[in-house]
């Protein structure tokens, strides 16, 4: 099988029955199937919360602030010597259902010292507890007339000295619903009185409180307690409040009285309305695509909180486009070809790397007069320039960036390596590091090098690994930065090297020992070991298809990889690297990774296959026989999930998919995926029975730190970048909707 460059909506593929029932219930294949959750794909724009209510969170943040001055006072020195032995500052919510304290529900904000150091708020750690509860829902009246709804209101009350409960003084947390509506809480509309006591403060240092436990060591440095506006792109209204110490860690300076974001130890957040979800932009006005293929890539700059985009809106080509993340806050960047479309990242896609402590991403485009060349980027106008140096720096398809040495290296259109860091461009081999760790002699072999090839460009490690043609045939090699360089001659003619996977010492590629496409496992002390002896069962040939749509992923000791060895459909292989075995995993399911490749999320392999009875659907490994399988049948029985792309973050495995609930199509989606439960739909671009997204049609599923992010077509205006914000399935956030 082989991926198409365009995806039409559902059709038969390889290895499935041709026959479909769309209205089918959807059976569980692990448990009880749960019925999937909708999150609206236009959230409500609500207005900015009540001035009051912000003033009282501010007012309830300055006697965190006490409490966490207290805090700090019993924390041990908190200088880079002993970030070890630091116990941090954690804040934890969690959800409550309605119970006597909340009638309505809310959450609890938990407050404590990690004394055990295992970065989680254990409960005997908590020193407080503040509940925050929801309103009273409105009542829906005739012909949609609601009652206004009784807002939830938080009031501090000051704790003086000598109090029972508090005797060193403090703050009371009073919280409940304003059910008179006069913007006060009296005594019968309390539901929750929490207090944050002040305690007796250590001695003093001349930058901050000393340690109780620190007597001979350094001054420490003082709680930090700041307020920010969250992204707009997450919340659009709401408040961070960030607890930290000002002790300098990472970029920030210490004891500048500054809050920097490496010095935040715990944050709480709290959002007005559901997390952002919807589409980024409407790049051309109305129905008519604003992405599509060779105009469709994309990039998160975290330090600069902003989004690049390629994207046309009918005038001016495709071109580059820059936003905060929020259709309201985008805007094309610049107009690089004025003649036509520029295709940002069209073959070299977007490359983000850290030039002298700022963001550059590196880029091609086609200005119309020099060609596709390399361009950079810092996502101000005045910071973007075409890129020139002493080795072309035009590109083509074949240019499959790596970063490596403090830049990116790709090919070229002359079948050089080029390496830029966004500032110059040169030859990957000339950079001067590696040039001057290297010896006469392998500067002679390096420079008798060429045509280099694009099916092995990989680094590890500081290591560079590629290949290219020398008097040997098409070999693999590798350069360090500081110069030590490596060659082999795997066989008698082109070893071809291709796919490659870390590994302890070296790394594993796929090469042509003279005896077909086979694992080999490339040393960094340059020697090799052939890990396997790979036929063709039905023909008994060796095999020529190995790792070309799955790729190679080691989950541990096992490498898992896909091959054709039998039939017309790759399968699913392991190599265990330690017992020296090679293993078949499935006989039944086909295709591994051949439309959506595959992706490692918490020790397992997740990748899109075919199998009996399910068609084309998500299936995983762990790299065992017993631990591989289907984990979907989002369309049940042999309609296909049409799998169009995987993406992972920190805590969470989402994937683009067409699926049904209760037997009602839902066309392509935003599904969250984990191991042994049904897949939950999380955003449905353009909800509707008979409605289909074509969600990731073009371009790749991006998962950033605060969304994952897809083109999909909303029934509105065309294929454009929607966005999901990935929080609002964790208790990261208190939402006040």
């Amino acid at each position: 099988m082989s991926t198409p460059n365009e995806l039409d909506g559902p059709a038969p593929i390889a290895g499935e029955p041709a026959s479909e029932n769309p209205n089918k219930a959807v059976p569980a294949l692990h448990g009880q199937r749960t019925q999937p959750q909708h999150v609206q794909a236009r959230p409500h724009r609500a207005t900015k919360v009540l001035a009051v209510l912000q003033v009282m969170l501010l007012i309830g943040a300055l006697g965190i602030s006490s409490y966490a001055m207290y805090t700090v006072a019993t924390w041990p020195d908190a200088s880079e010597s002993n970030t070890a032995s630091t116990n941090e500052l954690l804040v934890r919510t969690e959800g409550r259902g309605a119970d006597g304290i909340c009638l309505y529900g809310g959450s609890t904000v938990m407050i404590g010292l990690d004394l055990n150091l295992n970065q989680y708020l254990d409960g005997d750690e908590i020193t407080s507890e503040t509940n925050l509860c929801h309103g009273l829902p409105g009542l829906t009246g005739n012909d949609g007339v609601g009652i206004a709804e009784s807002a939830s209101l938080i009031e501090t009350v000051d704790i003086p000295l000598g109090n029972s409960t508090c005797p060193t003084g403090g703050i009371a947390l009073l919280s409940g619903i304003d059910a008179n509506q006069d913007g006060a809480l009296g005594e019968e509309e309390i539901t929750s009185t929490d207090h944050l006591c002040h305690g007796s403060l250590g001695q003093a240092g001349n930058n901050g409180v000393t340690g109780l436990n620190g007597a001979e060591g350094m001054p420490g440095a003082p709680a930090l307690v700041a307020q920010r506006t969250p992204l707009a792109s997450v919340c659009a209204s709401g408040l961070v409040i960030d607890f930290g110490l000002d002790d300098g860690k990472g970029e920030a300076t210490a004891l500048d009285g500054i809050m920097h974001r490496d010095e935040v130890i715990s944050s709480l957040k709290i959002c007005n309305q559901p997390l952002f979800v919807g589409p980024v932009d409407d790049y051309t006005i109305g129905s008519t695509n604003g992405v599509t293929t060779g105009c469709d890539q994309l990039l998160w700059m975290p330090e600069a909180s902003l989004l690049l985009t390629a994207g046309s809106n009918g005038l001016n080509g495709c071109e580059l486009w820059s936003s905060d993340g929020t259709p309201e806050g985008s805007s094309m960047l610049i107009e690089i070809n004025p003649t036509g479309d520029a295709s940002p990242g069209r073959y070299a896609g977007f490359t983000l790397l850290w030039n002298n402590g700022h963001e550059v991403v590196i880029f091609d485009a086609d200005d119309g007069v020099n060609g596709r060349q390399l361009w950079r980027t810092d996502g101000t106008l005045g910071g973007t320039q075409r890129l020139s140096g002493n080795i072309s720096t035009n590109v083509d398809s074949a240019a499959k960036p790596v970063v490596w040495n403090g830049g990116v290296v790709m090919l070229n259109n002359l079948g050089d390596l080029l390496w830029s860091d966004g500032s110059v461009a040169m030859k990957a081999v000339d950079h001067p590091s590696a040039y001057a760790g290297m010896s006469n002699e392998d500067r002679l072999i390096v420079g008798g090098l060429e045509s280099y090839q694009a099916s092995l460009l990989y680094a590890e490690n500081g290591w560079l690994w590629f290949s290219a043609k020398s008097q040997n045939g098409v070999e693999p090699y590798a350069l360090h930065h500081q110069g030590d360089f490596l060659e082999w001659d795997l066989a008698t003619g082109d070893a071809e090297p291709s796919s490659a996977v870390d590994a302890p010492g070296g790394v594993v590629v796929v090469a042509d020992n003279g005896q077909g496409r086979q694992l080999v496992r490339l040393n960094h002390d340059g020697s090799h070991l052939w890990l396997t002896a790979l036929i063709h069962s039905g023909t008994g040939n060796p095999t020529e298809r190995v790792a070309e749509h799955l790729g190679l992923h080691r989950l541990g000791d096992v490498l898992v990889f896909d091959a054709l060895t039998s039939g017309v459909d790759p399968q699913l292989w392991s190599h265990n690297l330690t017992q020296a075995n090679t293993t078949l995993l499935s006989t039944t399911i086909l295709a591994p990774g051949d439309w959506a490749g595959g992706v490692v999320h918490q020790g397992r392999l997740w990748f899109d296959c075919v199998a009996p009875s399910i068609a084309h659907e998500v299936c995983s490994s762990d790299g065992t026989i017993a631990g591989t399988g289907p984990e979907t049948d989002m369309r049940a029985g042999s309609a296909s999930a049409l799998v169009r792309g995987f993406a992972v973050t920190e805590g969470a495995l989402f994937v683009v998919a067409s699926g049904q609930i209760n037997g009602t199509e839902t066309g392509a989606c935003l599904w969250s995926l984990s191991s042994g439960a049904s897949p939950t739909l999380v955003y449905d671009p353009w909800p509707g029975a008979t409605n289909d997204s074509n969600a990731g049609m073009y371009g790749s599923v991006h998962a950033s730190e605060h969304h994952v992010m897809f083109i999909a077509n909303d029934g509105q205006s065309g294929h454009e970048w929607h966005a999901f914000s990935h929080a609002s399935l964790t208790d990261e956030w208190l939402i006040w909707a």
